[in-house]
């Protein structure tokens, strides 16, 4: 008998509905909104004091995405076109 991958039967039914009602994810959402502050500042304490870089970087995007909302990607089927940039060296006035 093959262990893993796709089994007859297995798993919830196509169609059928969560086990969690409406009320219950809005019953979490409410309890989770009452740690809103505590939570921001222990991300803002692990952003200024976290130990590596990468967890004061994890904490400062996760306080970015909740004050700014998480950055959208924008698919564009052409490149920019590349635009150099000229700056012009001019010599001073020696009169």
């Amino acid at each position: 008998m093959p262990s893993g991958g796709y089994r007859e039967g297995s798993g919830r039914p196509r169609g059928s509905l969560n086990k969690t009602t409406l009320e219950q994810s809005h019953r979490l959402s409410e309890l989770a909104k009452t740690h809103t502050e505590d939570a921001l500042m222990a991300l803002v304490d692990v952003a200024r004091n976290g130990r590596t870089d990468a967890a004061r970087v994890a904490a400062a995007n996760s306080l970015l995405d909740r004050g700014y909302g998480k950055p959208i990607a924008i698919k564009s089927s052409e490149p920019e076109p590349f635009a150099p940039t000229v700056i012009e060296i001019r010599a001073p006035d020696l009169v």
